[in-house]
């Protein structure tokens, strides 16, 4: 484990370890003053934990992303996770299509290819480079409003009804997944397909 993620633990475990020995101090004085200090220490112990178990995954899914890089030289690796509309887009532009998220999508000369996200599952083509017409970033606010995530949309040549626009949320080696660091990798994304838009 990274130094960073070994603090973190750290950090929860004492923050846990001193709720409980809290609790077992102060005791049952009506239920007023135990259950301030242990929302507080649950909440505080929940923190840390979910920024633990988050820097983890991130690192892992980094190092899977930096692998695949690595033995497929001139592909461009994102992991994609699918919004509320994803399902329907590429139904829409393609409904044989059966592509499971998350997923690493690898772009390169030859088009879009979905790769899951363990080693041990079959790659599935999504689209053929002559398919890709474009990028674009779309933008949504979390669920109290009060920012926004961003995403890369994926403009599609026709197929059945028309052509297509799938939205994805897209995460690669830029920790802020923000409008800048979309525009950068559909930037990388487009350098491996081979286009410039």
């Amino acid at each position: 484990m990274r130094p960073s993620t070994i603090l973190l633990a750290a950090i929860t475990v004492v923050f846990g370890v001193a709720t409980i020995v809290l609790a077992v101090l102060i005791g049952t004085d009506g239920g007023r003053a135990l259950s301030t200090e242990l929302r507080l220490g649950i909440l505080i112990t929940f923190g840390f934990g979910v920024a633990c178990v988050t820097t983890e995954v991130n690192h892992r899914r980094r190092a899977r992303l930096r692998q695949k890089s690595e033995t497929h030289p001139g592909t461009a690796f994102v992991t994609a996770h699918a919004t509320e509309a994803t399902a329907a887009d590429l139904s829409a532009w393609s409904p044989r299509l059966r592509v499971w998220f998350p997923c690493d999508l690898g772009f390169d000369r030859t088009g879009i290819t979905s790769w899951p996200t363990r080693n041990d599952g079959q790659r599935t083509p999504i689209a053929l480079r002559s398919e890709v017409l474009g990028f674009d970033v779309f933008s949504e606010p979390t669920p109290r409003g009060v920012a926004y995530r961003w995403g890369i949309v994926v403009h599609l040549a026709p197929r059945t009804s028309g052509p297509g626009a799938v939205h994805l949320w897209v995460a690669d080696d830029q920790p802020a997944q923000d409008e800048y660091a979309m525009r950068r990798t559909i930037g990388r994304i487009e350098a491996a397909l081979g286009t410039t838009h």
